[in-house]
């Protein structure tokens, strides 16, 4: 079953996802960028989401779900503690 889903909604994700894949060295894990993405891009910036193609469609959910399975991919601090020292640079931080 496929949601309808706002189009700024889209839209963000998609440049955060490119964000994240440059960010990471990861450009390589998105799809390469064609004539068929610069289309569907123009429109979803456009508000004309309705006018997308099949083949517009298509290459927006294969960005989206490169972009997800990437994200996933990101490593997850359970944990974080920025105010934690090195132990003297031994490896072992203090307050664990």
């Amino acid at each position: 079953m496929r949601r309808h889903v706002p189009p700024g909604a889209v839209l963000e994700a998609w440049n955060f996802f490119e964000d994240l894949a440059r960010g990471l060295g990861g450009v390589h894990r998105l799809p390469r960028q064609k004539a068929v993405h610069n289309s569907a891009y123009e429109k979803l910036f456009g508000g004309e989401c309705a006018a997308w193609a099949p083949d517009e469609q298509r290459a927006v959910l294969e960005l989206i779900t490169a972009g997800v399975e990437l994200w996933n991919s990101c490593p997850v601090v359970v944990k974080p503690c920025s105010s934690t020292v090195l132990n003297r640079g031994r490896g072992t931080p203090r307050g664990w």
